[in-house]
C-alpha cells in the first residue's frame, strides 16, 4: 500500500459526524469503530437493486442428461443450450449485500445539515480522520466516494454465474445511493461482516464539538485524549450567513 498514488489525493480527510455516547466515547478512547449492517440505515432504498431478468441460457455440462436425451449422437459435437433459473442466486446475493459491515464518511466537517442528521442536531462531534497513501482511507480497494444516481443499478443475472462478477456487481450496489443524498459527499468503507466493531482505517486527527455541545461533553473528551496528539474544535455560527466557522480550543 505504501507509495501507491491515491484517488481524489486532494481529499486528505475524511469525517464522521456522530452523537456524544459511549459508543462515540468507545471510538476515540480505543480506536475502533463500529460498522452496521445495511438494514439499520435510515434510508430504506439503500442497497437496493434490480436484476433485467432471472433466468439465463447456459450450456449443459450433465452428460449423464445428455446421453439420455441424445442416445445415438456423438457428444463431442452437440451443444446444448438450456435456460438456468436464477432466482436462487439471486436471493443469495441479496443476502450477502445485508452481511456487510458499512462504514460511512463524509468530505467536509461544515456541512450543516449534516450536523443536524447525524450529530443530534449540532449537539454532537465530528472526528476527522487521516486519509493517506499507506492506510486503508487511501486505498481505492477500500475506501471509495458513493455515486448518486435516480435509479437503483440494474444488474444481469448472469453475472451471478462468475464470483468474479457478483463481487464487481456487490461493490456497484454498495456504493450506490439515491441522487437525493448527494449532499453528503459520502465516502465508505466496507467489511464483508458487519454488526461488528473494526479498528479505525486512519488516525484520528482532530475532534470538532458541534455548536450546541455541552461544556461536560468537550470536558470528558478532553480526558480521553489527554495522551493523544488530537486537535479540538468547536462549531461556531457565522453571523452574516448560514454556516459555521471552527475555532480551536486550547
Amino acid at each position: 500500500m505504501k507509495g501507491k498514488l491515491m484517488i481524489h489525493p486532494e481529499v486528505t480527510s475524511l469525517f464522521k459526524y456522530k452523537p456524544i455516547n459511549k459508543f462515540t466515547l468507545d471510538i476515540i478512547a480505543n480506536d475502533r469503530v463500529f460498522y452496521p449492517l445495511p438494514d439499520s440505515f435510515n434510508d430504506p432504498f439503500d442497497t437496493q437493486c434490480s436484476f433485467r431478468n432471472k433466468s439465463t441460457r447456459t450450456q449443459s455440462t450433465d452428460t449423464q442428461k445428455l446421453n439420455k436425451a441424445f442416445p445415438d449422437e456423438d457428444l463431442d459435437e452437440i451443444t446444448v443450450s438450456i435456460r438456468k433459473d436464477l432466482t436462487r442466486n439471486i436471493d443469495d446475493f441479496k443476502r450477502e449485500l445485508q452481511n456487510f459491515g458499512v462504514l460511512s464518511l463524509a468530505e467536509n466537517a461544515k456541512d450543516i445539515l449534516m450536523w443536524s442528521h447525524y450529530s443530534e442536531d449540532h449537539k454532537g462531534l465530528c472526528i476527522e480522520f487521516e486519509r493517506n497513501a499507506s492506510n486503508e482511507l487511501g486505498n481505492k480497494d477500500k475506501t471509495t466516494k458513493v455515486n448518486y444516481t435516480k435509479n437503483y443499478p440494474s444488474l444481469s443475472s448472469k453475472t451471478l454465474l462468475s464470483r468474479k462478477d457478483t463481487e464487481s456487481a456487490l461493490m456497484r450496489v454498495l456504493y450506490t445511493k439515491s441522487e437525493c443524498w448527494s449532499y453528503e459527499k459520502e465516502w465508505r468503507m466496507f467489511m464483508p461482516k458487519g454488526n461488528k466493531v473494526y479498528s479505525i482505517p486512519g488516525q484520528i486527527k482532530s475532534i470538532t464539538f458541534g455548536a450546541r455541545a455541552s461544556t461536560m461533553d468537550i470536558d470528558i473528551v478532553k480526558q480521553l485524549i489527554t495522551s493523544k496528539n488530537i486537535d479540538l474544535y468547536k462549531a461556531v455560527l457565522k453571523e452574516s450567513e448560514f454556516g459555521i466557522k471552527l475555532e480551536k480550543i486550547t
